[in-house]
């Protein structure tokens, strides 16, 4: 009887196996990734419910049975849902967010150290930089410590942890069925689009973020972009159907766009939103080297991050958890200006607390909820000098437009962005100015990311070293590297053993041709070939017919380029490759050694 570990291993053998096939056969290549992207996406989607009813669980045992405070909710229109006679302890609060971010402290530096800060930074990092590796363990951790730390009332958003956990299983499944590195990539870039596409019941956004995200210039990983938008659907639709259902996030009515003039105004938005958006960049990162050179160990940090966010949150409460209640009040116009304004200079600062002291949790959703703080004050400021042509019905468009306009500059996302706030808010009569202040905050806020692990463009990536490597080699031929002397001497046909080994004993080269009379390459002998047989019978009288192989000839054209010559040496497994000129006779040998130290040392590239 056959153990379990047997019949596992001999089911994942089998299973390889298939995917091999799989990849040989062009139909079942195609169905392969369609089956990879709806299994991301169940993953994603089933993730999205388990880590929200986790932070609904937590909520309710920090904050509403400690502290007894109640957070606005967008499904309620902004109602907290409290019973009439619940009063706040305030002094409560503090303790609980301490209490969450040491619980989150000892869960990542205990067994994950890596899922801690915003997820998505992890996963561009597996992603550039591990070959799209992520520990199977990593998304478990991430959901259960963000979970933890927003359901405590810490400063984050949900889309770090979901995206992590899609990413993970992603490159968890891709590892396990042995599959090459760019294809664990390309599941990894689905996962996130997965998880950001259930968490913000947003799929296409959440596919095309997935692909953005990993560049901070107008760069996508465009490959990955049909299995992310597969996952997301999927993720999205599990998620929205079994536990949130299909309504918008942020319900608000339907705006249009009809009065060109106010572009002005939403340009001036636009300004203001890449200065903050500048701002909140560099007091996040000056934040996270303040905590780096706390002498503690890192286990304890989230806990000294979560009591500075408990402190603000006792006199400003606003600031606790995701705060997509508070949005929603912004939107419905239940906020002052100087709520507003305090609602987005707070969060920046509790969200940095948060996350730069090592708390778990993810930075868009805060991202939103500044834009859409500043959106609105800029929007009620406008309105109060300019009420001819700024109306109050005018300010819930600019707290949307700022929600998109913030987050596209600092985290170098403008298309996302855009689609985000719109299948967010259910509304897209508000996409040309949404456009204009996503661009001019993409452009006018600089190169800063709040995502550190962004490269600049593919150009740039690990991932994509060698595709930039062709370009180059395209440019030379065979006949550019070869060098003088490179003609290994032929051998005949009926050429004898010792005259061969005199041949190879005087060769820089370990593969000779032979060529007949008529000057055609009839087959190779090898210096392995020629050292065997020395070594087991010196006195064999075979001739060079007799023992060349005939069935490899690793030819190249003299004129061909070098990104070929380059695919040659790994298709055929070989370091040396028999050039012919166009009439197909002999001309020498390209060693592969010839083409690596031309490309590294400069000397034709």
């Amino acid at each position: 009887m056959p153990s379990l570990k047997k019949i596992f291993i001999k089911a994942k053998t089998n299973l390889k196996r298939k995917i091999i096939r799989f990849q040989d056969n062009s139909i079942f290549y195609f169905s392969r990734w369609i089956f990879f992207g709806v299994l991301i996406g169940i993953v994603a989607g089933i993730g999205a419910i388990v880590f929200n009813s986790l932070i609904r669980l937590f909520r309710f045992i920090f904050q509403v049975s400690l502290a007894h405070y109640y957070s606005p909710r967008s499904e309620l229109l902004g109602q907290t849902g409290a019973p009439p006679n619940a009063a706040v302890i305030h002094w409560v609060i503090p303790l609980v967010i301490a209490a969450g971010g040491l619980i989150s402290g000892l869960l990542v530096y205990t067994f994950a150290p890596e899922a801690e800060g915003h997820g998505t930074d992890a996963a561009i990092d597996a992603f550039h930089n591990k070959n799209g590796f992520i520990r199977g363990r990593v998304p478990v951790i991430k959901m259960l410590a963000s979970a933890v730390t927003l359901g405590s009332g810490g400063s984050g958003g949900r889309e770090g942890p979901v995206a992590q956990i899609g990413a993970g299983f992603g490159s968890v499944l891709a590892t396990y069925l042995g599959l090459p590195i760019p294809d664990r990539r390309t599941m990894l870039v689905a996962g996130i689009g997965a998880g950001i596409g259930a968490i913000f019941k947003s799929p296409l956004a959440g596919a095309m973020f997935g692909v953005e995200v990993l560049y901070s210039e107008m760069d996508f990983e465009g490959g990955a972009l049909m299995l992310s938008i597969i996952a997301a659907i999927v993720g999205y639709s599990i998620y929205a159907y079994f536990y949130a259902g299909f309504s918008p996030v942020v319900l608000t009515p339907m705006f249009t766009y009809s009065r060109p003039v106010i572009l002005i105004f939403y340009a001036v938005l636009g300004i203001f939103l890449a200065f903050m958006g500048n701002f909140y960049i560099r007091f996040f990162y000056w934040v996270h080297g303040i905590f780096k050179k706390i002498r503690i160990k890192p286990h304890f940090k989230p806990m000294l991050g979560g009591a500075l966010v408990g402190i603000i949150a006792y006199f400003f409460p606003e600031i606790m958890g995701v705060g997509y209640g508070w949005l929603q009040l912004a939107v419905l116009g239940k906020l002052t200006i100087i709520t507003l304004i305090l609602l987005g200079f707070f969060k920046i600062v509790a969200t940095s607390f948060t996350i730069s002291s090592g708390g778990s949790a993810g930075v868009y959703a805060p991202s939103l909820v500044i834009g859409g703080a500043f959106g609105g004050a800029i929007g009620g400021i406008f309105h109060i000098l300019f009420p001819q042509l700024i109306l109050a019905s005018d300010i819930a468009p600019f707290v949307l437009i700022g929600m998109g306009g913030f987050f596209a500059g600092a985290a170098k996302t403008p298309i996302s962005s855009l689609l985000m706030v719109s299948e967010m808010t259910g509304s897209y009569g508000l996409l040309p100015p949404l456009m204009l202040v996503s661009a001019i905050t993409f452009v006018a806020s600089g190169k800063r990311s709040i995502y550190s692990k962004q490269k600049r463009n593919r150009m740039e990536s690990p991932a994509h070293f060698k595709d930039y490597l062709i370009k180059p080699l395209q440019r030379y031929s065979v006949k550019d590297v070869m060098e003088e002397g490179s003609a290994a001497k032929p051998i005949a046909p009926d050429m004898p053993l010792y005259e061969m080994i005199k041949i190879f004993f005087n060769s820089n080269f370990f593969m000779h041709p032979v060529i007949d009379k008529t000057g055609k390459i009839v087959g190779t002998i090898k210096y392995d070939k020629i050292k065997n047989i020395m070594l087991t019978s010196p006195d064999d009288s075979r001739l060079a017919k007799d023992i060349m192989d005939s069935s490899f000839i690793p030819r190249i054209r003299i004129t061909d380029t070098l990104d070929i010559a380059v695919h040659s040496f790994f298709r055929k497994n070989t370091d040396e490759l028999i050039v012919i000129n166009e009439d197909g006779n002999y001309e020498g040998i390209l060693r592969k050694r010839d083409v690596v130290l031309t490309i590294e040392g400069g000397q034709k590239i």
